[in-house]
C-alpha cells in the first residue's frame, strides 16, 4: 500500500512540474500511512504539514498550504476510505485497550500484549467458519494480519507508524510497527502443529539489519494435543521473542 501512495505522488509531482529535490514522495508516503486512509482530509493535510522539506523553497512560487490541501484531496480521491471489516472483529471497540498502553510505558511488548488480550476476549470467531468441526475461514493467516494491522493503527493513531505485508528482498514481512524509531519486525502464523515461523523471520531480520524480532502465534490446537512454546528463540540473526494467542479456548462449561 504505501509503495502505491508513494508512486502516486511521484506522478502527481512530475504531472505538476515540481522537482522532488529531497524524496519528498517518500516522507509524504508515510505522512499519509501514519494518519491513515479513513482519516479526514484536513488531517491529511496537517500530516503533511509536520514532514521537514525543501521542497517549496526549492520550487519557488509554491504555496505549502494550497499544496497540501490539494495533495491531501487527491490521495483522499485515489485511496478512498475503506471500511475496516477486520475492527468489527473486537466486539466493543478497543478503548480499553488504548487506556492500558497509555498507562504503560510504549513498547512494542506492551502492544502486542493488549493485541492478544483483545483476540482472545473478542475476536477468536475471526479465524473460524466452525470451531466446533475444526474448520478455519480462508486464508487464516491473513486474517491475523488484517487483525493485528488494524489493532495497531486503532491503538497507536498517529502516534507511530504500521505498516503491513512490506517488502524485504523478495518476501514480505507482515507487519511492522514503529513507535518513531526502530521498525519492530512481527511475523504471524497459524499454530497447528509444529513451531513454524522462526526461519522465515530470521531472513527479515537479516535482510533489516534488526536483531530481534517478533514471531505471533495463532494458536488453533487442541488443548490436549498443544506443547509449550520457548518464549524466545536464539537465531544466528539475533532473538526471536515469541507470543500465542489462543484461538482455540476450552469452553467454561467444559472446563
Amino acid at each position: 500500500m504505501i509503495f502505491s501512495v508513494q508512486r502516486f505522488i511521484e506522478d502527481y509531482l512530475e504531472r505538476r512540474r515540481i522537482d522532488d529535490v529531497d524524496d519528498y514522495a517518500i516522507s509524504a508516503a508515510y505522512a499519509f500511512e501514519r494518519v491513515g486512509g479513513t482519516a479526514p482530509e484536513q488531517d491529511v493535510a496537517q500530516g503533511l504539514r509536520r514532514i521537514r522539506t525543501s521542497l517549496f523553497r526549492r520550487n519557488g512560487g509554491l504555496n505549502r498550504t494550497d499544496f497540501e490541501r490539494q495533495l491531501a484531496r487527491a490521495l483522499k480521491r485515489r485511496f478512498p476510505k475503506k471500511k475496516d471489516t477486520e475492527l468489527s472483529s473486537f466486539v466493543g471497540g478497543l478503548n480499553s485497550s488504548r487506556r492500558r498502553i497509555r498507562l504503560r510505558r510504549r513498547s512494542i511488548s506492551s502492544l502486542l500484549t493488549e493485541f492478544a488480550r483483545a483476540v482472545e476476549s473478542r475476536a477468536v470467531d475471526a479465524f473460524w467458519s466452525s470451531r466446533k468441526k475444526g474448520k478455519w475461514r480462508a486464508k487464516p493467516e491473513s486474517v491475523a494480519q488484517g487483525l493485528l494491522a488494524v489493532f495497531a493503527k486503532a491503538v497507536v493513531r498517529s502516534d507511530g507508524l504500521v505498516l503491513r505485508e512490506f517488502a524485504s528482498g523478495i518476501g514480505y514481512v507482515d507487519v511492522g510497527v514503529s513507535f518513531g524509531g526502530p521498525l519492530h519486525l512481527i511475523e504471524l502464523k497459524i499454530l497447528s502443529g509444529q513451531l513454524v515461523g522462526a526461519t522465515q523471520l530470521g531472513h527479515y531480520m537479516r535482510l533489516e539489519q534488526r536483531n530481534s524480532g517478533w514471531l505471533v502465534l495463532v494458536d488453533v490446537r487442541k488443548p490436549a494435543r498443544r506443547s509449550a512454546i520457548p518464549p524466545t528463540l536464539s537465531l544466528a540473526q539475533g532473538v526471536i521473542r515469541t507470543l500465542v494467542i489462543d484461538a482455540n479456548p476450552v469452553p467454561p462449561h467444559s472446563a
